[in-house]
C-alpha cells in the first residue's frame, strides 16, 4: 500500500531539518581521518630525525581529544638513556596525561570559568564535536590552576621573606585608586560553613563609554581566600609588576569600612575612602523618608565635617523611637568607626577633583568576578576549588589563559621538527584523498526507501542519477 503524499512530505521535512547536521558529521569524520594521517606521518618523521640515543620500545595507541572529537592515534614510545619512557609526538603536540589538545583545553576552561562544569560539558556536546565529561573538565581546570597557584605562592613567600620586588613595568602615575570588598561563599567538606573571598581592583581613572556610563582605565584585579596580610601582600605584589608603587603620587583605598580593608590602607601607604554606596545605604536605612536630614548629614560627611554630621544624627536620635532609634544608633556607630574616610577626596582636590568619579566600582566587579559564577546557584565549594576556579577565571578575564597553557605544555626538549618540514606533510596528506568528499552520501537516498516520492525529489535536487 502506497503512502500518502502528506506522509512523504513529513518524512522529507524531517530529513531536511537534520541535513546540516548529517553533512557536518560527515565533514568532521573526514577531518578526523586527515588529522590521524597527518600526526602519524609526523611520528614517522620524528623517528627518522630523533636523537639516536632514544630507543624505540613500543607503538601504542591513545585517544587524542581534539576539536574534531576523539581521534585514535598510534605513536611510538621511546626510552632515553636514564630509562625514562617518552612519547615524542605527544611532546611535540603539547599533550599532557589527558591527551587533550590545547585548543580544547582553552575552550573548555573558558566555558568552565563562566558556567558550571556540567553546563560547560553540555554546551560543548551540543555545539561541537568535543565530548568531555564534567569530571574531565574539572580535572583539566585543576591541572592548569595548580602549577599557577604554586608559582604564585612561591613568589609571595619570597616577597614576604626577602622583601625583594620582582621586576615589572615600573610605571609611574599621580594617583592609583584601589577598591576592595568581600563575598561569602558556602563550603562543603570543610570545618567552616562559609569562607570570605576578598576581591580587589586597582585602576588609574575612568573613561566615558557613553552618556552617564563609564569604565575603569587599566584595571588590575586580584582575589584570594586568605588573611588580610597575605591578601594585601599578594595584591601589592601584583601591582608592583605593573607600577613603581614608591613613585605613585597618591593611593586611595576605597571600601565599606571592613577592618581588613583598613589594614590594606596602611599596607599600601595610602588613604582610606569610605565608598559613597555604603554611606548612602546606611543613611537611607537610618533616616528613611527624612530626606532633608539625610542630605545635611551627607553634605557634612563629604566636606569632612565629621562632628557636624554626627551631631545631626545625634539630634535625630533624641526624637526617634523603637526600630528607627536602633537604626540611627547603628548609623552613628558606622560613621564614627569610619570617620577617617568620610570626607570626599574629590572636594579636597578642587578643580582637579571635578574630573574624578566617586569610588564604588568594586560593587559591580564583585558581582561580575565572583558572584555570577560562584554564588546564589546552590553551589558549595572547597577552599581549594574556590582558589582553582578564581585562578582560571582571572586568567580568562585578563586574556592570559592561552599564554599559560602553552607555558605548561609537555615539551621536555627543543622541537625536533621545524615548520619547513611539517608544512609539506600537511599539504601532501590533504591532497591524497580528494575523492573522500564524493563519498559523503545521504543514507536515505540508498536502500529500501530510494523509490519513494520524497527520495526521488531529493535525488533530483542533489543531481544524483536515479
Amino acid at each position: 500500500m502506497k503512502r500518502s503524499l502528506t506522509e512523504s512530505q513529513a518524512e522529507l521535512k524531517s530529513l531536511l531539518l537534520g541535513l546540516d547536521k548529517v553533512l557536518l558529521e560527515k565533514a568532521i569524520e573526514l577531518a578526523r581521518r586527515w588529522y590521524k594521517a597527518i600526526v602519524e606521518k609526523l611520528d614517522e618523521l620524528i623517528k627518522k630525525l630523533r636523537d639516536k640515543r632514544l630507543s624505540i620500545e613500543h607503538i601504542r595507541a591513545a585517544w587524542y581529544e581534539t576539536c574534531l572529537g576523539p581521534v585514535r592515534v598510534k605513536r611510538r614510545q621511546y626510552r632515553d638513556k636514564d630509562g625514562q619512557y617518552r612519547y615524542l609526538l605527544d611532546e611535540l603536540l603539547g599533550m599532557g596525561r589527558d591527551h587533550t589538545v590545547a585548543s580544547v583545553r582553552e575552550v573548555a576552561l573558558e566555558l568552565a570559568s563562566k558556567m558550571s562544569y556540567r553546563g560547560s560539558a553540555e554546551v560543548l556536546r551540543k555545539t561541537s564535536a568535543i565530548d568531555l565529561s564534567h569530571q574531565t573538565i574539572w580535572r583539566l581546570l585543576a591541572r592548569v590552576a595548580d602549577p599557577y597557584l604554586k608559582k604564585a605562592e612561591l613568589e609571595l613567600r619570597d616577597f614576604l621573606e626577602t622583601g625583594e620586588i620582582p621586576e615589572g613595568e615600573g610605571r609611574e602615575l599621580a594617583r592609583l585608586l584601589v577598591e576592595a570588598d568581600g563575598v561569602m561563599l558556602s563550603l562543603q567538606r570543610e570545618r567552616e560553613r562559609r569562607a570570605e573571598v576578598k576581591v580587589g581592583i586597582a585602576y588609574e581613572g575612568w573613561s566615558e563609554v557613553s552618556r552617564d556610563r563609564y569604565r575603569t582605565v587599566n584595571k588590575t584585579i586580584f582575589a584570594e581566600v586568605a588573611g588580610w596580610q597575605e591578601y594585601w601582600a599578594g595584591m601589592s605584589l601584583k601591582l608592583q609588576k605593573r607600577y613603581e608603587l614608591s613613585k605613585v603620587g597618591e593611593i586611595i583605598v576605597g571600601g565599606d569600612g571592613a577592618r581588613w580593608i583598613k589594614e590594606g590602607v596602611e599596607y599600601l601607604g595610602g588613604r582610606f575612602q569610605l565608598d559613597r554606596y555604603h554611606l548612602n545605604r546606611e543613611l537611607c536605612s537610618a533616616l528613611g523618608k527624612e530626606g532633608e536630614t539625610r542630605r545635611r548629614v551627607r553634605e557634612a560627611c563629604d566636606k569632612g565635617q565629621v562632628e557636624l554630621g554626627l551631631g545631626i544624627l545625634s539630634e535625630a536620635m533624641k526624637k526617634a523611637q523603637g526600630e528607627q532609634a536602633r537604626r540611627l544608633r547603628k548609623a552613628y556607630g558606622y560613621l564614627s568607626e569610619n570617620s577617617s574616610g568620610l570626607g570626599d577626596c574629590r572636594q579636597e582636590l578642587g578643580e582637579e577633583g571635578k574630573a574624578l568619579r566617586r569610588t564604588g566600582a568594586i560593587e559591580g566587579n564583585v558581582d561580575k568576578l565572583v558572584v555570577r559564577r560562584m554564588k546564589n546557584q546552590g553551589m558549595n565549594w572547597t577552599i581549594r576549588g574556590i582558589r582553582r576556579l578564581l585562578c582560571v577565571r582571572f586568567l580568562v578575564l585578563e586574556g592570559k589563559l592561552r599564554e599559560w597553557l602553552h607555558q605548561g605544555d609537555n615539551i621536555r626538549s627543543k622541537p625536533i621538527l621545524s615548520r619547513r618540514r611539517v608544512r609539506p606533510v600537511i599539504g601532501k596528506t590533504l591532497k591524497e584523498n580528494p575523492g573522500d568528499w564524493l563519498d559523503v552520501q545521504l543514507p536515505a537516498l540508498q536502500g529500501p526507501h530510494a523509490s519513494r516520492p520524497w527520495a526521488q525529489v531529493l535525488k533530483a535536487l542533489a543531481e544524483v542519477p536515479a
